[in-house]
């Protein structure tokens, strides 16, 4: 299991897009609140740039389980948290000090 850094919950209202970045994976793995994704589900129908990224993370992190259904479930967590850091640096406009 991997281990993220604390997400901004419960969402404002009308979350601006570096807060969904932040959230963005754990929208994606199922793992927030029905009213949080509800907040990101909005977001991404309404923002053209957090949306493709949303779906291009998708698409990445599903090619990989076809083409490899025996990776290491590790494999794919250390992917997503990859993905987690990148969306994190876009957000704040720099890169991110490496997480341990």
């Amino acid at each position: 299991m991997r281990l993220r850094r604390r997400l901004p919950l419960p969402l404002p209202p009308d979350p601006e897009c570096h807060v969904v970045g932040e959230v963005l994976q754990a929208y994606l793995d199922g793992e927030l609140g029905p009213e949080d994704a509800e907040l990101v589900a909005e977001h991404l129908e309404h923002c053209e740039r957090c949306g493709i990224e949303a779906a291009t993370v998708e698409r990445v992190v599903d090619a990989i389980k076809r083409q490899r259904p025996d990776l290491d479930p590790e494999a794919i967590g250390r992917l997503t948290g990859f993905v987690d850091r990148l969306t994190r640096d876009d957000a704040a406009g720099g890169p991110s000090a490496p997480s341990s």
